[in-house]
């Protein structure tokens, strides 16, 4: 076959996607014409569709090499080097580009697309402009300035003008779906499927959408829709992550390696992989994915406090906490860090009390309006805290996800036991401190009402899911028995380990029935702050306690509440009755 039929067979095969065919045949003719600049940038472009950014920049600069003025070859190498993590030089060569073909408006509108994600608007915005006065037809360079700006009603308008461009109602949906407007985004994602239906990237933002709506199924097929047009690196990680969440670990592994074999350095792969390590337990394998994350990028606080999450596992402590306060100085907000901060602390000071206490005196020096470092402080003293509410509140939000996975964990029991020592109680019982609802799946049978109440808003939202509560009230528990409602039940389940002084609340739900657990310390004469942040009690103190407030009969059974570190924790529980 001649040299031109063949090249034209391999241009017809690239256009019609056949990517490997096409390059077999370009790399043919370059055996004979090894410095032939089309043959040399149409492999580029092959390997620029392959994600290859490396080696297509290395054949568009070969193909500059034999034809240093032509603009479109410096293009080419533009696109490579942005899609390969260097904006820089890719706007060298886009201005290039622009030097030779100055109404080359692709290239203004990419530098545009470069300068926001620079973070410099100002310039971004001056290309835009510069590619819409060389066309006013052409429609990318409004819609990106009109996005950079988040202008819905510019976009709006520009919809009127562009009507069959799929990314005027891609970006209007973008800006709905930040706005919390989740339907009407996913009907400008659909109008602009229906303009591109073969679009990946597309369907990838269908499916996200659907995610968040937690319509899983339809947001699963969504992502096989993209990765049947092309290997997107996002739909592929999508995927990884409803597998990770439905424990098909194996079909998520798969997933991952493909998403990371197709890009080595992307974070959200490297850290949704390691994180279903983690869930399976594969812990050194975690550890590993966790540092090539941190290597990859060391700003994002969430790494940090994830590689510090295992290493507190393996007990380095003090690494762990490292980076658990590098995480929290990244994101002082995120009270999650403060968690794993103040947890860390006390396991570090069953080695070595002194330097834990330093460790949380210190914390509590650099962030003094921090509940977490006071509280955490005050236990490694063993102070009393005169108010706990909202440090419990922060704690339990923060807890509310992953609540009952670590109760079961650790042998949690107390609910049962209480069911046991009050049988079934026909009339109103109310859950104090009612966290996910776990009283509510014991106590719930024919003929009993349950009301729960919670400091945490984020734990009475799991426990409205569950659909057993006539009622659910955001309160603390002092706030609501001011004026509680009549009972047959008042329970405490694992509730007054974050209170001290019991004796308010006796008096208020006094003289109803009242079930309740505490872990006991007969070292104390009333209460104390345990070095585990939570509060203990003397047995002696609240049988007197209970005694003085009225109560007459008094059940009590001593028990193991869970197990902590391996040990078992030692507590009591209780029926308090009139009759």
């Amino acid at each position: 076959m001649g040299y031109d039929l063949l090249f034209q067979r391999a241009v017809r095969l690239h256009e019609e996607g056949y990517l490997n065919e096409a390059e077999q045949i370009y790399r043919q003719i370059l055996e004979t014409a090894p410095e032939h600049p089309d043959v040399l940038n149409l492999l580029g472009l092959v390997a620029q569709a392959k994600g290859i950014h490396e080696e297509a920049a290395a054949l568009f600069t070969k193909a500059i090499k034999q034809s240093p003025d032509f603009a479109p070859f410096y293009f080419n190498l533009a696109v490579s080097l942005n899609l390969w993590g260097k904006p820089v030089e890719a706007l060298d060569a886009y201005n290039k580009a622009l030097s030779l073909k100055p109404d080359f408006k692709e290239a203004c509108n990419n530098i545009g697309g470069i300068y926001e994600t620079l973070k410099q608007p100002d310039n971004a915005e001056k290309a835009y402009k510069q590619a819409i006065q060389i066309d006013s037809a052409y429609a990318e360079p409004q819609l990106n300035l009109a996005m950079m700006k988040k202008d819905f009603l510019a976009l709006k308008d520009l919809s009127q003008k562009f009507g069959n461009e799929p990314l005027v109602f891609f970006y209007l949906g973008e800006i709905s779906f930040d706005d919390g407007r989740l339907d009407e985004a996913l009907d400008y994602f659909k109008q602009a499927e229906q303009l591109a239906p073969k679009n990946s990237e597309i369907k990838v933002r269908i499916g996200t959408a659907l995610l968040t709506q937690k319509q899983t199924a339809a947001a699963k097929q969504k992502f096989e829709e993209a990765l049947a047009l092309e290997e997107s690196v996002p739909a592929l990680i999508n995927l990884a992550n409803i597998e990770s969440e439905e424990a098909d670990y194996h079909k998520a592994e798969s997933l991952y390696k493909r998403a990371l074999d197709l890009k080595p350095n992307d974070i959200d792969a490297r850290l949704n992989y390691a994180d279903m390590l983690y869930r399976e337990k594969r812990l050194h394998e975690a550890l590993e994915e966790y540092r090539n994350a941190v290597i990859l990028n060391p700003d994002i606080p969430e790494i940090s406090n994830n590689l510090g999450i295992i290493l507190k596992d393996f007990g380095e402590y003090e690494e762990a906490l490292g980076l658990f306060f590098n995480a929290l100085l990244k994101k002082p907000e995120q009270e999650e860090f403060s968690v794993n901060i103040a947890e860390t602390i006390i396991l570090l000071s069953r080695n070595d009390k002194e330097k834990a206490l330093k460790i949380a005196e210190n914390w509590q020096k650099q962030s003094p309006e921090n509940v977490f470092a006071r509280h955490t402080t005050a236990s490694l003293k063993g102070e009393k805290i005169a108010n706990t509410e909202i440090y419990s509140q922060k704690l339990f939000d923060t807890f509310a996800d992953n609540y009952e996975l670590v109760l079961e964990n650790i042998g949690y029991n107390v609910v049962r036991e209480l069911r046991n020592l009050t049988g079934n109680v026909k009339g109103t019982v109310v859950d104090l401190g009612c966290g996910t609802g776990l009283v509510g799946e014991t106590y719930k049978a024919a003929g009993t009402e349950l009301i729960g109440v919670d400091i945490s808003e984020k734990m009475l939202e799991k426990a409205r899911g569950k659909k057993l509560y006539k009622e659910l009230i955001h309160s603390g528990i002092k706030e609501f028995l001011q004026n509680k409602p009549s009972a047959d039940l008042f329970i405490a389940a694992d509730v007054f380990g974050y209170i001290g002084s019991l004796n308010e609340i006796f008096k208020l739900i006094y003289p109803a029935r009242l079930a309740f657990s505490i872990e006991e310390d007969t070292q104390t004469p009333d209460y104390a702050l345990s070095d585990s942040g939570r509060y203990k009690h003397n047995p002696l103190y609240i049988n007197d306690l209970l005694k003085s407030t009225g109560y007459t009969h008094i059940q009590e059974k001593k028990t193991i509440l869970r197990q902590e570190n391996g040990k078992d924790v030692q507590g009591r529980i209780y029926l308090a009755e009139t009759k």
